[in-house]
């Protein structure tokens, strides 16, 4: 089984011998598709411009949809972590817009919605659905 080196700058133990400005928070971004990806990036510019906040994405492979997902990461420039690093490291945050694969991960998590078919019914939902009739 192939296996994806963990990276090394920013995150790792010995970073500091790499990096000129070490952040005080790390934010660990999940993403799982384009779209969930595209709705992070409208939050994530509250990080802009802000040296003591470090984030780091990473994919977990829990989503079917994820065509075009690593191109567009790697477009974009940001640091990418594979799955297994992400889970054996400490975050000071979790950022998600969508829920697969997170409860492998211990830091505070923050779950956005990604777009008006969110709230769809799912298969394997076990959640029950409400049926609101109008009478009259």
């Amino acid at each position: 089984m192939f296996t994806v080196p963990p990276v090394k700058v920013p995150i790792s133990r010995q970073a500091q011998h790499w990096i000129t400005v070490e952040p005080e928070r790390v934010v660990l971004v999940v993403v799982h598709h384009v779209t969930s990806l595209l709705r992070l990036l409208d939050v994530l510019t509250v990080f802009d411009s802000d040296p003591r906040v470090q984030l780091v994405f990473s994919w977990n492979g829990s989503d079917p949809f994820h065509h075009g997902l690593h191109p567009f990461l790697e477009r974009l420039g940001v640091v990418t972590i594979p799955w297994h690093q992400a889970i054996d490291t400490a975050f000071d945050l979790v950022i998600a817009a969508n829920h697969g694969g997170l409860t492998e991960l211990t830091a505070p998590i923050v779950i956005l919605p990604h777009g008006a078919g969110y709230n769809k019914n799912s298969p394997g939902n076990r959640k029950p659905v409400l049926v609101c009739r109008a009478s009259g």
